[in-house]
């Protein structure tokens, strides 16, 4: 069954992620084939830039319950709760953290309430809390195709908005579990969105 398989790669994440892992980086590019993410040899996720510009491979740097942190080569870094972008390092407005909604209790619901907070630096090195009020609402079952896979996934929109700013962030979840394959995510007011492909799903090691 390949969706178990799937999630059983994804569970068993952590326990194959040394720090003694050499980065390797083959050319940049969405990911497309398995031949392709073949060339890695440790788990990575991929991110981009809604446009494609920027792009980056990135491995597991370490893990705190089921909160994981990934880096790149030249030093970015993104922490993700379950598949929820939850703090960034190393760019030009950072996500310190964030106040969300438990990650399984969301994409368990068809429709939800809820409220987050973002936290930032302001040009003082003060702390700048945007607050959201948000909306998420789980959509019927599609396909999608990742390095050849072709996978059934449950859709999960989260809407936020205040006076100033409103965002919509999308989850791609193996469908009938919580588990993130890919999203689309609201980084800050700066940087926007940025995708990520959770690749790591589809490694053999």
């Amino acid at each position: 069954n390949e969706k178990k398989e799937l999630f059983g790669i994804f569970k068993n994440i952590i326990s194959k992620t040394s720090p003694e892992n050499e980065i390797i980086r083959p050319s940049l590019v969405l990911p497309n084939t398995k031949k392709w993410l073949e060339k890695f040899n440790q788990p990575i996720i991929l991110t981009s830039s809604l446009d494609r510009k920027y792009q980056a491979t990135l491995v597991a740097l370490g893990n705190n319950e089921e909160r994981l942190t990934w880096v790149s080569s030249d030093g970015i870094s993104l922490s993700y709760d379950n598949g929820i972008l939850i703090a960034t390092r190393g760019y030009s407005q950072d996500l310190l953290s964030l106040y969300y909604e438990n990650p399984n209790k969301l994409f368990k619901s068809n429709y939800l309430h809820y409220k987050k907070t973002h936290r930032y630096l302001d040009g003082e090195n003060r702390y700048s809390d945007i607050e959201f009020k948000c909306t998420g609402k789980k959509m019927r079952p599609r396909s999608i195709e990742i390095v050849e896979y072709t996978l059934l996934v449950d859709k999960y929109i989260e809407t936020c908005a205040n006076s100033q700013h409103k965002y919509k962030n999308e989850y791609d979840l193996l469908s009938g579990t919580t588990v993130v394959v890919k999203s689309k995510q609201w980084i800050s007011p700066v940087n926007s969105y940025f995708l990520t492909y959770n690749l790591y799903a589809f490694q053999k090691f």
